[in-house]
């Protein structure tokens, strides 16, 4: 039986290594997992499965989001010829493959395309799950009244190429959904519920890889426009492999504010120095900040870097204390995932 693993928006490692993992889990028992992603570009992981040219949305190049709609404006979903384009596309694909489940890491248009044609498992970080609701919360504000209307735009789309007329956050949300992620980071935590959360895919993560007098460690995009200033200034190790070895002996973690990498370092009880990309990051830092586990740059100089760093260093303490008090969350729970998709197969 077949498993379409899907992934269309967004970017980082935190989607593809997280559907890899899944993959593996869902292979023991006797799935065939058949891929289809936006890029490929994976690191420190094997990738031996099946893969189809996923089809890939328009960027309108609009750069400021207020609401998840708003992100979906970005990518065509307000405009009906692109959507309906895009959604044919997909369709084409799970006509092709022949899939008995299909799972999806922040790829809105295969939901989509997937409705009442085969069961979906709609998987992500707080931030790229919606929540099931018509009229999405703003991310940022003050929000222009052109995002009410983006929305309604989108919403509107949606409902009329589906001739279906539930709660656009529903649509969006599949057959079920699950949020590898931790209430703590959740903007939507107030719509949720709580067995939706599986906290990340790489715990149980071990609890003396904080080390005082240990190396930085950064993870920074290839294409951060700040990369070579903040290398080349707090000269921290950068080498990409499996979060529980890479953080094992640091005393610092340096990155952009994805949800793998911060409830990981949340849950080590190591400090975080935020370099904020995108609006997922920017939330990200606001909730870190306001549990004193990070300190946040948005735009970095050699000063501000060196200042931050020595202030970071300074909420060890803090973060230990926050680690054991979210030690809840520090287990597996992808068991709860697999039985899931066990039971659509059945």
């Amino acid at each position: 039986m077949k498993v379409l693993f899907g992934w269309e928006l967004g970017g980082g490692q935190g989607h593809i290594q997280r559907l890899v993992v899944l993959a593996r889990e869902l292979e023991i028992y006797g799935v065939e997992p058949v891929f289809a992603l936006k890029s490929y570009n994976i690191k420190a992981t094997s990738f031996p499965w099946q893969i189809v040219f996923a089809p890939r949305l328009p960027f309108t190049g609009r750069s400021e989001s207020y609401t998840f709609a708003d992100i979906l404006e970005t990518f065509g979903f307000g405009n009906y010829n692109l959507l309906k384009s895009h959604i044919l596309a997909w369709q084409a694909i799970i006509k092709e493959v022949k899939p008995s489940l299909i799972i999806t890491d922040h790829a809105p248009g295969l939901v989509i395309a997937a409705k009442n044609i085969v069961p979906t498992i709609v998987t992500g970080d707080a931030f790229t799950v919606p929540p099931p609701v018509e009229i999405f919360p703003n991310l940022r504000i003050p929000a222009p009244l052109k995002s009410q209307q983006r929305q309604e735009q989108v919403s509107n789309t949606v409902k009329q190429i589906l001739q279906y007329s539930a709660p656009l956050g529903q649509i969006l949300n599949g057959d079920t959904s699950f949020i590898f992620g931790i209430p703590e980071l959740d903007p939507y935590q107030h719509l949720r519920t709580l067995n939706q959360y599986l906290s990340v895919h790489v715990t149980p993560i071990p609890n003396n890889l904080y080390k005082s007098d240990g190396h930085a460690w950064a993870y920074l995009y290839d294409d951060y426009s700040h990369r070579s200033l903040v290398l080349n200034t707090l000269k921290p190790q950068c080498d990409f492999q499996p979060l529980t070895k890479v953080l094992a002996g640091k005393s610092l973690a340096i990155h952009h504010g994805g949800s793998t990498t911060a409830i990981t370092c949340l849950l080590a009880g190591i400090p975080q120095l935020l370099l904020p990309k995108h609006l997922e990051h920017q939330l990200n830092a606001v909730s870190l900040s306001g549990l004193g586990v990070a300190k946040t740059i948005n735009n970095p100089t050699w000063e501000t870097l060196v200042a931050k760093r020595a202030q970071a260093y300074l909420l060890v303490e803090n973060a230990l204390l926050q680690a054991e008090k979210l030690a809840h969350w520090n287990q597996n729970f992808i068991s709860v995932f697999v039985k899931a998709c066990l039971k659509f197969l059945k």
